[in-house]
């Protein structure tokens, strides 16, 4: 996989077999390549270098410690949410002591906040933190080789990024089908 970073979502294939005149389920993995974030100006980049530096997630409880300047950002922007954020904290630094587990909490409660971005705090300070701790916690899952799905809104999000890093290049035809494959059987679900 050229040493880059995937989300590997299930699509299920219905195949039809001619001989046996059955229908039959196969499984394969759509490859969602993990674009980096990057920082949106210097002080972003300044709070991403941190975080990046400690090879740890951006735990924006942490971070107003450590960024003192950014209290009053975050408690305007995400005071109603700081319950969530409070608990993601813990998760993230028992995951970072090596409680796998966490990991798995700590995906889904950044699934949940990334549902309220963008923020002020995110747009003018901070940068898309969510993306970059969405990105780091599917490697770190995908290294204890931990099998867990996200939410559709979560994939369609990585493959949003995906395809806007991939503009003007070849399209990648396997890729195209099965996310074909995917959306059809996301929406004929419902």
């Amino acid at each position: 996989m050229n040493g880059k970073n995937y989300y590997r979502e299930p699509v299920e294939i219905e195949i039809y077999i001619k001989k046996s005149g059955k229908i039959r389920n196969i499984v394969k993995d759509m490859l969602i390549e993990l674009v980096d974030e990057e920082p949106i100006h210097e002080k972003s980049r300044e709070i991403f270098d941190y975080f990046k530096k400690k090879n740890a997630p951006i735990d924006i409880i942490e971070m107003q410690n450590v960024f003192p300047e950014m209290i009053l950002p975050v408690y305007e922007s995400y005071f109603s949410k700081m319950e969530f954020y409070e608990k993601l904290s813990i998760h993230l630094k028992q995951g970072l002591s090596g409680i796998i587990s966490s990991w798995r909490t700590a995906i889904y409660f950044t699934e949940l906040l990334l549902k309220y971005e963008p923020t002020i705090a995110s747009i003018q300070h901070i940068g898309n933190f969510n993306a970059y701790n969405l990105n780091y916690l599917i490697i770190k899952l995908n290294e204890a080789g931990e099998t867990f799905v996200l939410e559709d809104s979560s994939v369609e999000f990585l493959i949003k990024r995906r395809n806007q890093a991939h503009e003007g290049k070849p399209p990648d035809k396997q890729f195209d089908k099965l996310l074909e494959l995917w959306r059809y059987r996301k929406n004929s679900l419902f």
